[in-house]
């Protein structure tokens, strides 16, 4: 019986410490997480209905456009650049 007690008191001494080592990475990941959403949530706090401050111009220059038949059998669109 005593043996059993001191075997049992060895697996408590363990399983604790494994619980100890669990928590505390558990904790710094739940931390980690906090932070990617708070970052991600300020990026998504503009005003609804407001467009980005800085507007992005085209690297290519030049426009690609694609007309359906419809477009051919009415007047053609005209693209301003």
């Amino acid at each position: 019986m005593a043996q059993f007690l001191e075997g049992q008191a060895k697996t408590n001494e363990v399983v604790a410490a494994l619980i100890s080592q669990l928590t505390s990475k558990f904790d710094a990941m739940a931390t980690h997480q906090i932070a990617q959403i708070a970052q991600q949530v300020s990026h998504l706090s503009r005003p609804q209905g407001h467009l980005p401050g800085q507007a992005e111009t085209n690297p290519r220059g030049h426009v690609n456009a694609i007309s359906t038949m419809r477009d051919r059998l009415e007047e053609s669109p005209v693209m301003v650049l």
